[in-house]
């Protein structure tokens, strides 16, 4: 049996940064993946905002392009454009993305290995768990470490059998690579800022309970996929978008995956720390998980490290991971999942008629100004503060979605 201080189960984002953390602050780490090669399959569309990219402090030859704006499809078939005049978000490559980070988990002093899938949690008992793995040639080996991180994604095994809860609601995702020339823009639109913008699709016909969406990649080629809760409608949606938008384009690869939204009401217990995807850290409102990841792994491999070397392994100790990332990251994840909440109530004209709102200049320009693909309750933050903008869209706007902005000022006197 192979012990280490801490072992952490999946080389995610999520699970390659809780590696270098914990490496960084002195531990003995293994980092594992059930896949043989780091980054494969893509699960992601790999659309990183500006805060994130920050936080991975990685070579810029990483990125695939910048993201200027959006171009929101409504159910009725109206289209608005918003952003356009500067970049907000990067497009970047999104396996060596993965690669880069394990590289630099290994530079830290992490031992990585791959092939290599988690099959059994063992009890805490003194102050350590056993984990049973095995490879797929059918070869077990047993590991001992003070404190295990799940990183093993949205249906984690070792999150169930650690007795922790899951995430409050999984999604379906497709996605494909497509090759695609870029249709002919508006007159007056120049070709180039279309390849700078991320269109999204929101309504049944697209994608029911969440969007679709179309997402510039490399030089000729999108990213195209649907995300809903209704699983058997999810490749229908997927191809119509295709076929619709894209001109059935060349399908050069494709995914499909779950996204977990709204996070497991526990992500402690002896001995273990979930993370990421496990822990339903994904945002909501988008379903991105890369910057929420890392920055939850960041703090699990800080308190794993600590409660590691120190002998404390137990939830007591280890529910510093849980408090400090809930206080970063808590409130707007809840708000999220409450604006989709709302979002599953609307019908599809309720939708075209909110989003009608988008051509009320002083709100465009608040949500060009405002907007954060990190924290979108931002916006309702700004939109209280604004009384002349607000009462110029409560006559208008939808039952559901003035009560999420409700939602959002509760908890913002709440915190004063």
């Amino acid at each position: 049996m192979q012990h280490y201080d801490v072992i952490v189960v999946g080389a995610g984002p999520a699970g390659a940064t809780a590696a270098t953390a914990a490496a960084r602050r002195g531990a003995h780490v293994l980092l594992l993946e059930e896949h043989t090669q780091i980054g494969r399959p893509i699960q992601c569309t790999g659309l990183l905002s500006l805060r994130g990219w920050r936080l991975a402090r990685l070579s810029d030859s990483l990125i695939v392009r910048g993201i200027t704006g959006v171009l929101v499809h409504s159910p009725d078939g109206a289209v608005y454009e918003l952003g356009g005049d500067r970049v907000r978000a990067y497009v970047i490559d999104r396996d060596r993305f993965d690669q880069a980070l394990v590289e630099r988990a290994v530079k830290a002093g992490v031992t990585v290995q791959t092939g290599t899938r988690a099959v059994e949690l063992g009890e805490y008992r003194n102050g350590t768990r056993t984990l049973l793995t095995r490879t797929p040639d059918g070869a077990r080996q047993c590991f001992r470490a003070p404190v295990i991180i799940a990183a093993d994604g949205a249906h984690s095994l070792l999150a169930q059998q650690a007795g922790l809860p899951r995430p409050k609601k999984i999604l379906l995702g497709l996605q494909a690579a497509l090759d695609v020339h870029l249709r002919q823009p508006p007159a007056g639109e120049g070709v180039q800022s279309r390849r700078s913008l991320v269109e999204v699709f929101f309504g049944r016909r697209w994608a029911a309970n969440f969007f679709a969406w179309s997402v510039p990649a490399a030089e000729g080629t999108a990213r195209v996929g649907v995300a809903t809760d209704q699983i058997r409608e999810a490749r229908a949606c997927f191809e119509r978008l295709r076929q619709e938008h894209h001109h059935s384009g060349r399908i050069l690869s494709y995914q499909s995956g779950m996204i977990p939204i709204g996070p497991a009401e526990r992500t402690v217990t002896d001995g273990v720390l979930i993370v990421g995807d496990a822990a339903g850290q994904a945002k909501p409102t988008s379903g991105g998980g890369i910057y929420t990841g890392m920055l939850c792994g960041k703090i699990a491999g800080e308190v794993a490290a600590r409660g590691a070397l120190s002998g404390k392994t137990h939830a007591r100790f280890l529910a510093e991971y849980e408090r400090r990332w809930r206080a970063q990251l808590e409130r707007e994840l809840s708000l999220g999942f409450r604006a989709h909440q709302i979002l599953t109530q609307l019908s599809d004209e309720q939708i075209a008629h909110a989003l009608k709102l988008l051509t009320i200049p002083a709100l465009r320009k608040l949500i060009e100004r405002c907007g954060d693909i990190d924290y979108p309750s931002k916006i309702a933050h700004e939109l209280i503060k604004r009384p002349r903008v607000w009462r110029m869209i409560w006559p208008v706007i939808p039952t559901g979605l003035a009560q999420y902005v409700k939602s959002v000022y509760q908890a913002t006197t709440a915190r004063m």
